[in-house]
C-alpha cells in the first residue's frame, strides 16, 4: 500500500516516529517524492489479517507526533526560561 503525505502538514521526523512505534506491525519505507513523503507500507508476517486497522492506528499516530513535534517548538522558549531558572536557583552553574 502506498500513502502520500503532504510535506506542508507532516514533518520527516513525525512520519519516522510514528514509522517506528510500528515497527513489529508493518514495515514502512519512507521517500521523498516532491511535496510529499511516499510511504510503501507492507505488513509484517502474521499481521496481515489486522493490516487496515494498522493503517488506521499509524495514520492517528501520525497525527499526534506532528502535534507533538509542534507544541515542542511553540514551548520551546518557555522551557528553557523554566530550566534556566530552575539551574539557577541550585547553584549548579558552572
Amino acid at each position: 500500500m502506498k500513502l502520500n503525505l503532504s510535506k506542508e502538514i507532516y514533518s520527516l521526523e513525525a512520519t519516522q516516529k510514528a514509522a517506528y512505534r510500528f515497527i513489529d506491525r508493518v514495515t514502512i519505507l519512507i521517500e521523498p517524492a516532491g511535496e510529499e513523503w511516499l510511504c510503501e507500507i507492507e505488513p509484517v508476517a502474521g499481521h496481515e489479517d489486522k493490516f487496515n486497522e494498522h493503517i488506521a492506528n499509524f495514520k492517528r499516530e501520525l497525527l499526534d507526533q506532528q502535534l507533538r513535534k509542534k507544541i515542542k517548538e511553540e514551548t520551546e522558549d518557555v522551557r528553557n526560561l523554566i530550566l534556566a531558572y530552575t539551574f539557577s536557583r541550585t547553584g549548579l552553574q558552572g
